[in-house]
């Protein structure tokens, strides 16, 4: 015979609350599926505002015909109606030369500058030193000035060289976009962008209408590998994997010896030591951050590990208080059968209580692993060198880079760094239900 709640709570109640909770689940992991998303798309459209819920989780990815062939495309910017632009070619050279620089297109000097010049990067100047022969299309535009009535170009550097005339850019009909797009390739992921101050000769490109462009999803799992790379994910993973292992152990041991000694073990002024004890969860960390860091600093262990994983081995006392009250729901009649048999103190806790109290220790090294990957302000205050950066410490001095924040590598780099967190949470999920269950059984 159904109980009364059950009379109460029927089969519509009972879905209802299950509708509520199924969409509250799915609106927490809403952050989650957005970062994972982002993680996918090029740098370009990660700050886009999306124009529906497709292009809010899925890159778009436009394809263009330029010169007969189909390449994968970025949209660069759009040319204005009043533009004046023409697409023009080198002239062939004796022997197949080269007509010019790159650089000569963008810098108002040329080669003989450039080369004994100290301000640019070894990638710069090897797109500024690319040769543009008569295979290769230019912009002729305001800085790069074409005169039709000599057909010759008069590059920024101030070098003039002849060139045969490809199209003059004129508006569509009907008012329609025209768009300068650029080859995409994939190791654009490892960049700001496609675009850049030094025009890049060897991509394809041309000036389409928006018409002409062909859409799809774009996935770009390259940013992986890349953002793991970026971010020396080897060398931070290492050094969080050790912290984690010795809090961990550290914690865990030093926590069920305290606790079981508060929980079993007769002595003068026990109380007042646990009172004393669950006092401190109540001191904030901001209030003993900078005494604690002088305390490491007299010892001489900041620019260390050792100070976010020795004070593990003193215990804690939240974890203390959780696995006291745990081992005070033991049955006691088992550790008084074990001192008749003349177990120590020691013994009946290896051989007695820590076999009963697998689930709980299991919650307080998932917790304690759980908080020293995450931990960020630790590593912050006493690691100075690069070399023994955490992943949180990676991930912020990433996201903090000079030049701006490449957040298509960051959230991929975040994914990862979730990443186990997420699987040893479902693994660990019955085992930290089940110490949850056991708190409410009385010895």
């Amino acid at each position: 015979m159904p109980s009364v709640g059950e009379r109460k709570t029927g089969w519509h109640g009972r879905l209802a609350i299950h509708m509520i909770l199924a969409v509250g689940g799915l609106f927490f992991l809403l952050p989650l599926v957005w970062m994972i998303a982002t993680s996918l798309k090029p740098l370009d459209q990660t700050l886009q505002r999306p124009e529906d819920l497709e292009t809010a989780f899925l890159a778009t990815g436009y394809h263009a015909t330029i010169d007969g062939k189909e390449f994968q495309v970025t949209r660069e910017r759009v040319v204005e109606p009043d533009e004046r632009l023409w697409i023009v070619r080198p002239k062939p050279t004796a022997g197949g030369k080269e007509a010019f620089r790159a650089g000569e297109m963008t810098l108002p000097f040329g080669p003989d500058v450039w080369d004994q010049s100290v301000s640019f990067t070894e990638a710069e100047l090897q797109q500024m030193n690319a040769p543009v022969t008569a295979e290769i299309k230019i912009l002729a535009d305001e800085q790069n000035r074409y005169d039709a009535n000599t057909g010759k170009l008069s590059l920024r550097s101030g070098r003039v060289v002849d060139v045969d005339l490809v199209r003059e850019v004129k508006p569509p009909p009907g008012g329609e976009k025209l768009w300068l797009v650029r080859e995409w390739r994939p190791t654009d992921t490892d960049t700001k962008g496609v675009s850049t101050p030094f025009v890049q000769v060897d991509r394809a490109w041309d000036i389409v209408s928006e018409s002409a462009l062909r859409t799809g999803t774009m996935m770009i799992p390259l940013n992986y590998p890349v953002a793991l790379r970026r971010v020396h994910f080897r060398r931070s993973l290492t050094n969080t994997l050790f912290l984690c292992l010795m809090t961990v152990f550290g914690t865990v041991v030093s926590s069920v010896l305290v606790a079981y000694g508060f929980a079993f073990i007769e002595f003068p002024g026990r109380k007042g030591l646990f009172a004393f004890t669950l006092a401190t969860i109540m001191v904030p960390f901001v209030v003993v951050m900078i005494p604690v860091y002088l305390m490491w600093r007299k010892v001489g262990w900041t620019g260390t590990f050792k100070p976010l994983w020795v004070a593990s081995w003193f215990g804690s006392a939240f974890f203390i208080f959780l696995l006291r009250q745990f081992f005070l729901g033991l049955p006691k009649d088992l550790l008084d059968a074990a001192r008749i048999d003349g177990c120590s103190e020691l013994e009946i806790l290896w051989n007695v209580v820590v076999p009963l109290s697998r689930p709980v220790i299991a919650m307080v090294a998932l917790f304690t692993f759980l908080g020293t990957w995450k931990d960020f302000l630790g590593p912050l205050i006493y690691l100075n060198h690069e070399s023994q950066f955490t992943l949180s410490l990676s991930l912020q001095a990433f996201a903090s880079e000079h030049g701006g924040t490449p957040w298509h590598l960051l959230m991929a780099a975040s994914t990862v760094f979730s990443l186990p967190l997420i699987v040893l949470f479902f693994f660990a999920m019955k085992t930290f239900i089940r110490s949850v269950a056991m708190t409410g059984i009385k010895g």
